[in-house]
């Protein structure tokens, strides 16, 4: 069982290795349809699904997100992950029209407390209506952003914009919905 389990560790490290040196590669193509092959296109594919995988236990609206670019039909999704950041809970309290969310830069980082809502609903609108609350988020990917995932690991977003071009990945629009309470905000 320990030759397992040893094997499984140096495998993993192996892939993890060569997969960063890959993303690193990737990074350094211009982005621009004519200049990735459809090899690079299935690693990119790929990286999508490892990327999805890997970060659904901290950041499971992300992969939902993600993942839901391998459809055409986006989910409509119930759910109350975004009542404790503070940017929706002000905006609910103000309600008055249809409101765009926007976060400062830094709640994006890996470790602050607004970085999963921030992340996931990047982009989005939120609508009230009297106890109903409707979160649009567009599902796609910008040609030119440089994201960072963790210190010292970032992606070129435009990878997955090249997979949107080639229509291998499915744009659109999800939506969270979430019912208020009686309680206060």
């Amino acid at each position: 069982m320990k030759v397992i389990i040893i094997r499984f560790v140096i495998l993993l490290f192996l892939f993890s290795s060569f997969g960063l040196y890959r993303l690193n590669e990737l990074n350094k193509i211009p982005v621009n349809v004519k200049n990735f092959s459809t090899y690079n296109l299935v690693e990119i594919y790929t990286l999508g699904l490892v990327m999805s995988a890997l970060a659904y236990p901290i950041y499971p609206e992300i992969s939902i997100e993600h993942l839901s670019l391998y459809k055409k039909d986006k989910p409509k999704k119930k759910s109350n992950f975004f009542m404790d950041s503070s940017v929706v809970t002000k905006a609910i309290q103000n309600y008055q029209k249809p409101t765009m969310l926007v976060w400062g830069i830094d709640d994006y980082k890996f470790g602050k407390k607004e970085a999963r809502v921030a992340l996931a609903l990047n982009g989005a609108v939120l609508f009230k209506d009297e106890k109903k609350i409707s979160i649009k988020v567009p599902i796609k990917y910008p040609r030119n952003s440089l994201a960072e995932l963790l210190p010292g690991v970032k992606v070129q977003e435009g990878l997955f914009w090249i997979l949107q071009q080639k229509g291998w990945y499915h744009t659109g629009e999800m939506t969270w919905t979430h019912i208020l309470s009686d309680q206060p905000i």
